[in-house]
């Protein structure tokens, strides 16, 4: 790593003010960086984890630029779960959230992250050894309300790599075979007697997930994040009505995630592109 890039690094990774990633990003590293840090490591700085870097995609490069990602979901992680505690990561890519939820979940404990794209799965089975997380293990399927057998178009060197396309290779990048499940069909989740908390990032198929696991949410009520980003939920004509409904139905409070902090939710309007917090409250509060 040249000399330049090594000051540009410390001075993002230790910028204790607003503004960190734009920072990272005016100061762009230098191209030789990506082959420097082929297969390197890099840590967050206030967390004991650390990944495997090709710093060739959003989330690896977010972390060695800044020491962190999404720093607010390990805050809620760290509220949500304690030790021996169950917890799913659907749509894990990397695995940085399953270690996470490993950490908080302990030996005792179990995370059970779902990942369909074969390169992901290596990264996450990478980074799970690298932590020396026990507790993690991984189902390489998707999760979605209906089960079947797709071929997706994938970009493996994409910017941000868990995006594909279904059904074709129009984009000149290879065909997979990515098997979907139904999750109130699995065995491993029929079988559980406990669960704390539920992640869902999948790229705009956020509904679809949360619509099979109805019976699992309603049996054990956990603790949920999921990604709203509303390119993908248009392009993919999922109903954030629809959703929030659900949500209701099931006696949830639903928070938009922020940095600082959670802003309820009121009605499906008041929805922003990012990240949504939803704890179960007491039913007879929706009386009062």
């Amino acid at each position: 790593m040249n000399r330049r890039d090594r000051i540009k690094l410390s001075l993002t990774r230790n910028w204790k003010f607003p503004g960190r990633e734009r920072l990272a990003h005016f100061l762009k590293s230098s191209d030789n960086l990506r082959k420097d840090l082929q297969n390197g490591l890099t840590w967050l700085n206030d967390e004991p984890i650390a990944i495997y870097t090709t710093a060739d995609n959003y989330i690896e490069c977010c972390i060695l630029e800044t020491g962190t990602y999404e720093a607010e979901i390990e805050k809620l992680i760290s509220i949500s779960l304690r030790e021996g505690d169950t917890a799913l990561d659907i749509g894990a890519n990397i695995g940085l959230q399953s270690l996470r939820m490993a950490r908080y979940t302990g030996k005792t404990g179990q995370v059970l992250c779902f990942e369909p794209l074969p390169h992901l799965q290596k990264k996450l089975l990478n980074n799970v050894a690298l932590n020396r997380a026990v507790n993690i293990k991984l189902f390489p399927y998707a999760l979605s309300d209906n089960s079947a057998i797709l071929q997706l178009s994938v970009n493996e060197q994409a910017w941000n790599q868990g995006t594909f396309n279904i059904g074709g290779n129009e984009n000149g990048y290879p065909k997979q075979k990515i098997i979907v499940m139904v999750a109130d069909d699995l065995p491993e989740l029929l079988h559980l007697t406990e669960l704390h908390m539920i992640k869902i990032d999948v790229e705009g198929f956020e509904l679809n997930v949360l619509n099979g696991l109805k019976k699992t949410i309603v049996k054990f009520k956990p603790r949920i994040i999921f990604e709203y980003d509303e390119n993908y939920w248009t392009r993919n004509t999922t109903s954030v009505i629809e959703c929030y409904e659900l949500l209701k139905e099931f006696h949830y409070s639903l928070f938009q995630i922020y940095p600082a902090g959670c802003e309820l939710i009121c009605s499906a309007a008041e929805f922003k592109s990012g990240n949504i917090f939803c704890i179960q409250q007491n039913p007879d509060d929706d009386k009062a």
